[in-house]
């Protein structure tokens, strides 16, 4: 039985700069487990993208596609699948525009197209670019996608058109090559909710760590929302706690502090 739950965000928190779980992390992680609090990765990644990380630290339960689909201790017990009428619009309405979209679920993903956004932006992730299959959601479960517009004066109001043009969808400016799109109303706090729905997690106390604009909702959710020390402002502003940065044991330090571990 547990006693409480912590979600993680995985860059510039659980992560380090090579995208690695560092051995601080890895050993807070697994005294989490042995004081019986279940460690839970909250992303905007999708599930298939975490096997490296699950195999290294052992956790198996995961907010995945910012919320978009929900793992519990490897059973995936929600998926948020973008219906193909607004899906179809979107796609043609980015491929007026020159803009290539990944599109991704559980177990695969694809692109519509190349450009050095979508080589940039894998490059920094030191992930392998999905293969070029622009049919690919005809045959395939949607939960989310990646729209390749640059975090620039002109890319903002590129965001700004599509959030006004698709109220039935969910954008995050998430890195500096991407908006993240999930479904209306997807987050990582709607996928906590939906986690701690579960019988064996009702009523317990809940912890999480976050730095991105995307880990608000997630924050905000949570008995007490932990910024990292180098989390964006707004972030930090809807916290309960900052603890440091990642890069100098901002995890450990305030799981110790909160007497988790």
């Amino acid at each position: 039985m547990y006693k409480a739950v912590v979600f993680f965000d995985l860059d510039q928190t659980l992560l380090n700069d090579d995208k690695q779980v560092p051995p601080e992390n890895v050993a807070a992680l697994k005294a989490l487990e042995a004081n019986q609090i279940l460690p839970v990765i909250a992303t905007g990644r999708n599930y298939y993208e975490l096997a490296d990380i699950m195999a290294a630290t052992g956790v198996r339960s995961a907010i995945a596609a910012n919320g978009g689909d929900i793992f519990l201790d490897g059973d995936h017990i929600f998926q948020s699948v973008i219906g193909e009428p607004q899906l179809t619009r979107f796609l043609n309405t980015s491929a007026a525009q020159d803009i290539q979209v990944a599109m991704y679920n559980s177990e695969a993903s694809a692109l519509t197209g190349h450009n050095q956004l979508t080589t940039d932006n894998y490059a920094q992730v030191r992930q392998t670019p999905p293969p070029v299959k622009p049919s690919f959601y005809e045959h395939e479960a949607i939960c989310m996608m990646l729209m390749f517009v640059p975090w620039t004066d002109a890319g903002d109001q590129i965001g700004k058109q599509f959030i006004q043009d698709f109220p039935e969808m969910t954008f995050y400016r998430n890195s500096h090559y991407t908006f993240d799109v999930v479904n209306h109303g997807i987050s990582k706090g709607s996928g906590m909710a939906i986690l701690l729905n579960q019988p064996s997690l009702r009523g317990l106390p809940t912890y999480a760590f976050g730095d991105g604009y995307n880990d608000i909702p997630l924050l905000q959710a949570a008995d007490t929302g932990i910024a990292m020390g180098n989390a964006y402002p707004k972030v930090a502003a809807v916290a309960d706690y900052q603890t440091d940065d990642y890069r100098e044991n901002g995890i450990p330090n305030a799981l110790a502090h909160f007497n988790l571990i």
